[in-house]
């Protein structure tokens, strides 16, 4: 071998040494190898994506890595995470420092973030021991926010039910103030009357008085004989002018009474403005019942929600195909029950050309919820109506029409949930009508029942 060939073999062999001793220095710094460090653990409840080689920051500064994690023996103990630390942050991690699972954004590199401890704390020993933090996680906060909007929907249901009793004592007290109303006027109607008669008395009394008087001054008869003094006169005389002047009074008190009573019931008076106040009232009421109902509907469409109202049983119907809600009786969440009511006598048309429902489906309608009423009110029940005649349009507006009578019906007699309450309008296309042609002429109840509501029903039944 030459020496010109030896010389690049050499120099090739000291190249790749440099380049090794290089590497081998700068993953060393990496890793903190040739840096002064101190080593603390941690105890952790929870380790998710923690494992040897971590990063361990200090206030947010890179400065080291796990370097160890010891499984606990027993479920009461805590996960032991060993780290190690760079020196010169020493000063910052004190006794009560804590150490906090964190990840980069939401869904980044998990690391060990060790906050800074308080300048009246000592500096944490070389093999200390600080307290752990566990990462949160969102399965928990998902689930923690699905327990609370459960709890917030049974408040709304309690609050509506308050504000209808509320609204019912209302009415109850505008019916016993319409009553006090008429009966003061009544007791103000008779004073008045009373008072009437007893000053025509009292005229008739002053009348008498002086006629008498008048008999006694002229000196008729034995008393006007006897009583010829003037002092006696004069008493008399101030005695007419006391009962002129209590008439006076008397019917001075009638006619306040009489104004009074004129300036309750006229126009613009108290009594309209308890009626105005109380109309405010009850306007408030309703308002407040529809920004509820508003809030309730936004909350049912919003999509991070909609999984957990729909496992309630609101189902937003004016949003759904006639596909879509057909597709419901294939699902495994709900059993599908139906009944069919035929139109012919279920409704009778008015002379203004709309279907009203009869008496004979009202009873048809009771009678079906009463197979019903068996299983949980919280079931969904959807009313579908059918109708045969007319072009398709047609067809469609009288079976909404149907649907939305039944339903009115239902709510109103049966005390029905409005929304677990709905209609569907089909048109005349009804798959396994009883009349086997796939058609039908009517409405339909559906209600869907949870399989697990629906055993508990077959099973109290054998």
């Amino acid at each position: 071998m030459s020496r010109t060939r030896l010389s690049l073999v050499g120099a090739f062999v000291v190249v790749g040494v440099l380049l090794f001793a290089v590497g081998i220095f700068m993953i060393g710094d990496r890793r903190l190898l040739f840096a002064q460090n101190f080593e603390v653990s941690a105890d952790f409840g929870n380790v998710t994506g923690i494992q040897a080689g971590t990063r361990v920051r200090v206030g947010g500064v890179d400065a080291g890595e796990v370097l160890a994690l010891r499984i606990p023996a027993s479920p009461a103990e805590r996960f032991q995470v060993g780290m190690r630390v760079r020196e010169d942050l020493h000063s910052l991690v004190r006794t009560d420092s804590v150490a906090a699972v964190l990840t980069d954004g939401l869904l980044g590199n998990v690391f060990i973030q060790i906050r800074a401890g308080s300048d009246g704390a000592m500096m944490i020993e070389d093999g200390g021991s600080l307290r752990g933090i566990d990462a949160i996680e969102v399965a928990d906060l998902i689930a923690e926010g699905r327990d609370t909007f459960r709890l917030l929907a049974s408040e709304f249901i309690e609050l509506r039910q308050n504000f209808g009793q509320t609204i019912d004592s209302l009415g109850d007290t505008l019916e016993t103030t319409s009553l006090l109303l008429d009966d003061v006027g009544n007791d103000v109607r008779s004073i008045s009357a009373t008072s009437a008669l007893f000053m025509d008395e009292a005229r008739g009394i002053a009348e008498d008085g002086r006629q008498i008087l008048s008999s006694v001054r002229n000196g008729q008869g034995s008393l006007g004989k006897l009583l010829t003094d003037d002092a006696l006169y004069n008493h008399a005389t101030e005695i007419a002018a006391e009962m002129e002047s209590t008439v006076r009074a008397v019917r001075g008190t009638t006619e306040q009474i009489e104004s009074t009573l004129a300036d309750f019931t006229d126009p613009g008076g108290p009594q309209d403005a308890i009626w105005t106040d109380l109309r405010e009232v009850v306007g408030t009421a309703q308002n407040a019942m529809s920004d509820l109902a508003e809030n309730t509907e936004a909350l049912k469409r919003n999509w991070l929600l909609s999984g957990f109202f729909n496992q309630r049983g609101f189902f937003n119907l004016d949003a759904m195909t006639l596909p879509e809600y057909r597709e419901l009786s294939n699902r495994d969440t709900y059993t599908r029950l139906q009944i069919w009511l035929g139109a012919d006598k279920m409704f009778a048309v008015t002379p203004g050309g709309t279907e009203e429902l009869t008496e004979a489906g009202r009873d048809r309608l009771a009678s079906a919820m009463a197979e019903f009423l068996r299983y949980p009110r919280d079931s969904p029940l959807v009313i579908e109506g059918y109708a045969t005649e007319g072009q398709r349009a047609d067809q469609y507006l009288r079976s909404q029409e149907r649907a939305t009578r039944a339903r009115d019906y239902l709510v109103e007699v049966f005390g029905r949930v409005s929304t677990l309450t709905g209609t569907m309008p089909i048109g005349s296309e009804a798959v396994g009508s009883p009349s086997g042609d796939n058609r039908w002429d009517g409405v339909a109840l559906a209600l869907f029942v949870r399989p697990e509501a629906l055993s508990s029903v077959a099973s109290l039944g054998e």
